[in-house]
């Protein structure tokens, strides 16, 4: 009632109308006149356009649509005086606020997070930057569920391709909107996933709710973030060859010009100014290399993965890969969810390619001072922001158990704040470079005075039988070290202490990482082992901690062996670069960024190894009661007899920080001095050996205690969600079966009883679709066996993940 009167449907359409000219175009309002007869002929349309623009209102029927339309307009007449003549007959003054949309997996909730939790918790403000990927997603999924043929069922697969055309125009609708700047991004929808999802509903309706169909935010954000991280660096590279090219150029228009060559910021050796030029080319050829080398690991589809354990519906997850680009899918769905080494690894190349690019705008800056007075200032100083968010993610990353935590939403802004930095720094050197001109009378003013001695020719032989025997006195303690002694002169010749340390570095370094890597292998054949001891034990698995879904014990442990793998691809492929250099000056005096990649390489397996640390140190706890360590890994308490504590994983967990640390150091000491790289390398070498060999002693001597797996098992409801799939094979949406399931699970707690225990007259109460059918899916061996998507935890997907395992480590029994 309004003012005394009832408003009818149509008069309240051409008020409507009305209200809208104003704010409208003509060519607008004929669309959104369309769109608003559909909403008040059409009882059961699925949203009210209105949703999208307003937080606060939940779309029902059209009754509360034109309550809605009511609210909106009173609401734009209080804030437009001029609309009061036309208007004033709707407003409701005493009308209360509506209120807020359902969450889309609010199913097993009676009330909803308050306004702190939800501005706490929500991404959307910065992971709307992933719209393009997610939609892009959503278009392969979707595709892929429609052509999946599930035997029993009447139609082409898991959604039928009118659903599909409708999912795929709708998506394609709101890339446009965003495109174009009219999407309202929703802070009570959380995140760009489900602001796209629920929006996608709002349009076209129940199709939307199947799209979530063997599918989690999980391997969503997984497959989202490493589709954006490869245009990410795609870019990069892109920007690093122009730099590349512009250094080329500047090269060629200064070929014949000799500058001072500098060590330790006084002049050294005459140099000619291309060379000098083309060690940063060779520096940013290698930049490019290490970004291209992360781009081929992360370039593996996580879509399918589902939340940790795959699915037991019939997916196609090689369809998925190769529609979105990527190599192949991932061989283990926890792996999947679980690691952002692939964004570790991002940020570490970021990070050396911005001290590359620190030092470059540091020489200009030196050597523009007096002619213009303008220096590279802002590209050295966003070095530094680059390098923070390196740490802002290894401090994120370390000691995270498997497999998904929320913490790992606070990886998006430093992985986007990197790019975006790098990509300026970029731009403007190759700006720089390209609107420059050296000065060649003032560097010919500048070139110092004389010539260089010539070396004397040397005996060899006489060189070698001295060598030989300062080895022996070193071997046998005889030799003692003075630090003013002068060296063999002659052995000098044609090298220098620039070049000869950096040399025996790479040595040192080359051997360094062949033996870490030696390491890396015992490890993964020591979990390997410890997986086929543990055939068929079924644990929970975990996202935020809490139990979430059952796993096999061998799929969760292999989880570890496959980010051990890619750890040591980095150390090869370090390796492999530092014993490369082609320019002199890059290869002697400049460049040690093998260095920060060696420890880079190391920081991210010694993350690594804290995860497994925290797992083993929590399952080894009375609370969980997982694991017993043996004796010959544990120790004692001084005065509490009955501890028997595992501290070798506790300090696994602690000298991850060590390692991180030597990587700062690094990171600092390459602008004071090259002198001081020696001492935090070598502790990072020392650190993660030791680290490597104490946890796979820690899995040869560590037994899993079954039956307490098993008496933990049935709480949890982990079989919730192998119930939801029983419900989509009955032809019902995710989305609604998620819901109905959540209203199940309420019931379970109310009664304090498992899903498997639930009647079947109390399983049709909540919706008439279940049948005796139902226990087939429930209780969590039931549910286990129903997994059978690839790098899933059915059994037949891990026994072939061991059985590759085993092949390729050459696993003995």
């Amino acid at each position: 009632m309004l003012g005394g009167s009832q408003i009818s449907d149509a008069t309240l359409f051409i008020l409507i109308k009305t209200f809208i000219l104003k704010i409208l175009s003509l060519n607008a309002l004929n669309s959104m006149e369309s769109i608003l007869f559909t909403f008040t002929q059409s009882p059961s349309s699925p949203a009210a356009l209105v949703s999208t623009q307003n937080p606060n209102l939940t779309p029902f029927n059209h009754h509360n649509r034109l309550q809605a339309f009511r609210f909106a307009l009173a609401s734009q007449t209080k804030r437009n005086p001029a609309t009061a003549v036309t208007c004033s007959a709707l407003q409701q003054p005493h009308m209360a606020a509506p209120a807020k949309e359902a969450k889309l997996w609010g199913g097993r909730f009676e009330e909803g997070v308050t306004d702190a939790v939800e501005r706490f918790t929500e991404s959307i403000s910065f992971d709307k930057a992933l719209y393009k990927q997610d939609i892009s997603g959503s278009r392969a999924h979707a595709s892929m569920l429609a052509k999946q043929a599930d035997f029993g069922r009447f139609f082409e697969g898991l959604m039928s391709l009118s659903d599909r055309d409708s999912i795929i125009e709708g998506l394609n609708q709101i890339e446009q909107q965003i495109e174009r700047g009219e999407f309202v991004w929703r802070t009570d929808r959380e995140d760009v996933h489900m602001n796209i999802e629920a929006t996608l509903t709002d349009l076209i309706g129940e199709p939307a709710k199947k799209l979530h169909t063997a599918r989690s935010r999980n391997d969503q954000v997984s497959t989202d973030f490493r589709l954006w991280c490869r245009d990410g660096i795609d870019t990069i590279v892109s920007h690093v060859k122009q730099l590349q090219i512009a250094l080329v150029r500047l090269a060629k228009k200064n070929i014949g010009v000799i500058v001072p060559g500098f060590t330790h910021l006084q002049s050294a050796e005459p140099v000619f100014l291309h060379h000098h030029i083309l060690a940063y080319v060779e520096q940013l050829e290698l930049d490019a290399k290490r970004l291209l080398d992360c781009r081929a690991r992360l370039n593996f589809c996580p879509l399918g993965a589902c939340a940790l354990a795959g699915t037991g519906l019939p997916i196609d997850r090689f369809m998925t890969s190769d529609a979105l680009g990527f190599t192949a899918p991932m061989r283990n769905s926890m792996d999947a969810v679980s690691d952002r080494d692939f964004i570790l690894e991002l940020l570490s190349g970021n990070a050396i390619l911005a001290l590359h690019l620190s030092w470059l705008g540091e020489e200009w800056g030196f050597w523009a001072s007096e002619e213009s007075g303008f220096s590279m200032e802002a590209v050295g100083g966003k070095s530094a922001r680059v390098v923070g968010d390196l740490v802002t993610l290894q401090v994120l990353c370390k000691g995270l158990p498997l497999t998904y935590n929320r913490d790992l939403q606070e990886d998006k802004e430093p992985v986007f704040d990197s790019v975006k930095t790098v990509i300026g720094m970029l731009k403007t050197s190759a700006d720089f470079a390209q609107n420059i001109t050296y000065n060649h009378d003032k560097i010919q003013k500048a070139l110092p005075s004389g010539h260089l001695a010539s070396g004397s020719l040397v005996d060899s032989d006489s060189i070698l039988k001295g060598l030989d025997q300062i080895e022996k006195q070193i071997e046998s303690g005889e030799y003692v070290w003075i630090q003013t002694e002068e060296p063999a002169k002659n052995l000098l010749t044609a090298r220098s202490q620039n070049g000869q340390p950096s040399t025996d570095f790479h040595v040192w370094c080359c051997d360094a990482i062949d033996t870490i890597f030696s390491h890396v292998k015992h490890l993964q054949v020591a979990l390997v082992k410890l997986a086929k001891k543990n055939t068929g034990v079924i644990v929970p698995g975990y996202t935020h901690l809490q139990r979430a879904q059952p796993v096999l014990l061998q799929h969760h442990l292999l989880a570890y062996v496959e980010q051990l793998e890619r750890d040591a691809e980095r150390l090869q492929d370090c390796r492999a670069r530092l014993n490369v250099m082609k320019n002199g000056m890059e290869a002697v005096v400049s460049d040690l960024a093998f260095v920060l990649e060696f420890a880079s390489a190391n920081s991210i397996t010694a993350i690594h190894l804290s995860r497994l640390g925290e797992e083993w140190v929590l399952w080894a706890s009375e609370e969980f009661g997982f694991i017993t360590p043996s004796d010959s890994v544990s120790t004692g308490s001084s005065i509490m007899p009955q501890k028997k504590n595992p501290d070798p994983m506790e300090l696994v967990r602690g000298k991850s920080a060590r390692v991180v640390g030597d990587l700062i150091k690094l990171q600092l000491a390459h602008n004071h001095g090259l002198q001081v790289d020696k001492e935090p390398i070598a502790d990072s070498v020392k650190t993660i050996i030791g680290m490597l060999e104490v946890s796979a002693e820690f899995a040869l001597n560590i037994t899993y205690n079954q039956d307490r797996i098993q008496k933990s098992l049935p709480a949890g409801h982990l079989d919730a969600t192998t119930l939801a799939d029983y419900l989509v094979h009955k032809d019902i949406p995710f989305r609604t079966s998620h819901d109905i399931v959540g209203r199940g699970v309420a019931l379970c707690v109310s009664k304090n009883c498992q899903l498997r225990d639930l009647s079947l007259d109390e399983l049709r109460g909540i919706n008439n679709v279940f049948d005796d059918g139902v226990y087939d899916y429930l209780g969590v061996e039931n549910s286990i066996k129903k997994f059978s998507s690839y790098g899933s935890t059915g059994s037949e997907c891990v026994a072939a993940q061991l059985d590759f395992w085993i092949s390729k480590l050459n696993v003995d029994a």
